[in-house]
């Protein structure tokens, strides 16, 4: 509308209610009764007219605050006709006094008060229509019943005027708008600005009629009259706050929540920051979004109108003309579709693209509503991860490859190697046997300690091959009794030197998952170098635990034995690391690091804590 239109629109209106004011004074002069009745008649046809609109929109209007503000109008506007008829002087009932009327309008004004008030409660929250019409229509009738069987208060006294209960129910209804008001403040934001100033100036309107409603003494008086009016204007503003703006601006009242959800939508489509767009049946933009624009570096101008397919790599383009866009206008639907589209500065990036079909009434497709996902970094990431992991297959290929080549190496340098050992410890034997009488004291010596370094040569040799095939022997976990294991442990190494006396201790009930094979391995190893380190001790103690750790337990083995340095700790689990002097104790140095790997390969963890000549403890968990 134009300003002109405008302020001709606003002129017209204040001349009509300027020429119904003049002419409602001139009835009242001429007769109150048609002033009054005019007045009534007015204030039921706005309600009748709030019913009528609210009722017959009430499937596609979500605002419930109009929808029982209408019911509740119907029964007012019956109520209000039951007053005009019974006002004093129009002769419809017959010996019925003015406290008739006066009855039947403060039923009016309490039904609107508490609809006005309760109607702020049903903003977004769903509105029973068939309980509120039955509630209103039996409150209606008790009301009516009690009037007319003469059991409802008196409000008019002939002679001496308004009642107390009829003052006191003019403030309570007084006080009942105000806090309509109120809730109606806290809610504004579900109607139109000028909706909720309507309103507000009708229920401000209304407790100005209800004031003046408190002091009159006469019917026909000045101060009745003086209520008529405003009440005239109250509903002459909830007319221009309910019915005309339903009729003219629909939209600010029965659709504003549709209106407010397309703007939302509209804004959501235009500024959400990811790459939103629509193509017409022909495959051109009718729509897009602005992070569509900014991100590709196209103007609108550029883009609305366009074929899609024209920002696409020629092969792009042929893909989706000749197998997308059959099967979405087939179906209405496409996925995460991979194309290769061209941003303004010549940049090609993938994306993927996913759209769903708007149809019209006849189900024909209109439009689409489709997303572009940018996923040029994760492709090339994916591409990078493909090419690492081909990599890492193939180095894994030439791995395996050497360690095949690397076993079969030792098992040949272990034949070679044990073959000629073989054949020196037996020439050693030889030696000994055929030349005992004639061999020294010293010669004999050397002859041993050459025989004893072969044998220790075959156990180095034996060790290394175990350990080779420790990383490739297949673990097959099961449920594990680490006491039995070490009572058969133990058993075995007294049964070995059955001369020691040595102190067990060994806990009961030390369960875990593992494999048998490997575990009984690490309890054997910690078991005998405890025996082993121990051996010097007259009263040698060694001691199989297990204590509570975060989350699982840990094992223990204990000594009283050699112990070690724990500045040397770090060297305990390298291969060949000796803490001791092999001539003291013997060994190969390879038994811890064959325990170490083990619980690794069980996802556990090894360490030990000790003091030189005072014992050592190793503590493992799996």
């Amino acid at each position: 509308m134009t300003a002109q239109a405008l302020r001709f629109d606003r002129t017209s209106t204040l001349l009509l209610a300027a020429a119904v004011l003049v002419g409602l004074i001139l009835a009242n002069l001429y007769n109150y009764l048609l002033f009054h009745t005019l007045v009534e008649i007015f204030s039921v046809v706005v309600a009748c007219g709030i019913f009528i609109i609210a009722w017959n929109t009430r499937r596609i209007m979500n605002n419930n605050y109009f929808l029982f503000v209408g019911i509740a109008s119907l029964f007012v506007a019956f109520i209000e006709i039951a007053h005009i008829l019974a006002y004093k002087g129009m002769g419809i009932f017959p010996g019925a006094s003015a406290d008739l009327a006066t009855q039947l309008w403060i039923t009016s004004r309490y039904l609107q008060s508490l609809s006005f008030l309760l109607a702020p409660w049903f903003l977004g929250r769903k509105l029973r229509v068939g309980w509120a019409f039955a509630i209103f229509l039996i409150a209606t009738a008790l009301l009516l019943t009690t009037i007319f069987s003469g059991t409802f208060p008196a409000c008019f006294v002939e002679g001496s005027g308004l009642t107390p209960f009829k003052k006191g129910s003019e403030y309570l209804v007084c006080l009942l708008l105000l806090g309509a008001l109120f809730f109606l403040d806290r809610k504004k934001r579900d109607f139109d600005g000028d909706v909720v100033r309507l309103l507000t100036g009708a229920l401000l309107t209304f407790v100005a009629a209800g004031l003046a409603f408190t002091l009159y003494t006469d019917v026909y008086g000045i101060s009745n009259a003086a209520g008529h009016f405003l009440q005239f204007a109250g509903f002459y503003l909830v007319y221009k706050a309910l019915i005309e703006t339903a009729l003219a601006r629909p939209y600010d009242l029965l659709f504003r929540d549709l209106k407010q959800s397309e703007e939302r939508y509209r804004r959501l489509y235009k500024d959400t920051p990811v790459m939103l767009h629509s193509i017409d049946r022909d495959g051109r933009l009718v729509s897009v979004s602005n992070y569509w624009l900014a991100y590709l570096g196209y103007g609108k101008n550029e883009a609305i109108g366009s074929k899609l397919t024209d920002f696409f790599t020629e092969e792009s383009r042929r893909y989706a003309e000749e197998v997308v866009f059959p099967e979405y206008f087939r179906t209405g639907f496409c996925k995460d579709v991979p194309y290769r589209i061209r941003t303004k500065n010549g940049e090609i990036l993938d994306v993927l693209l996913s759209a769903t079909a708007d149809r019209d009434d006849r189900g024909e497709i209109v439009r689409s509503l489709a997303v572009m996902i940018d996923i040029t970094e994760r492709k090339q990431a994916a591409e990078k991860i493909a090419s690492l992991n081909a990599s890492l297959a193939a180095k894994a290929e030439e791995l395996e490859k050497a360690n095949r080549e690397l076993e079969a190496f030792s098992h040949t340098v272990a034949h070679d190697l044990r073959a000629p050992l073989t054949n020196i410890s037996g020439a050693c034997q030889g030696l000994s046997e055929l030349c005992a009488d004639t061999l020294d004291v010293k010669s004999k010596k050397f002859i041993d300690y050459i025989h004893d370094e072969t044998l220790r040569m075959d156990l180095f040799i034996s060790a290394l091959l175990d350990f080779s095939h420790l990383n490739r022997q297949e673990l097959h976990r099961e449920e594990l009794d680490l006491s039995e294991m070490a009572e058969a442990i133990v058993l075995g190494l007294r049964m070995r030197e059955p001369e020691r006396q040595v102190t067990f201790t060994l806990a009961e009930g030390a369960k875990c998952l593992g494999d048998p094979v490997l575990i009984y391995s690490v309890l054997e190893n910690l078991l005998g170098n405890a025996w082993k380190y121990s051996g010097h001790r007259d009263a040698a103690r060694i001691e199989f635990g297990m204590t509570a750790g975060e989350g699982r337990p840990v094992f223990f083995v204990r000594d009283n034995g050699a112990g070690f340095d724990m500045g040397q700790s770090h060297r305990l689990f390298g291969a060949f690391q000796r803490l001791h002097n092999r001539n003291e104790f013997a060994g190969t140095g390879l038994g811890l690091t064959t325990v170490q790997r083990i619980i690794h390969r069980h996802g556990g963890e090894i360490w030990a804590e000790g003091e030189k000549d005072r014992g050592a403890t190793f503590f493992f968990t799996l």
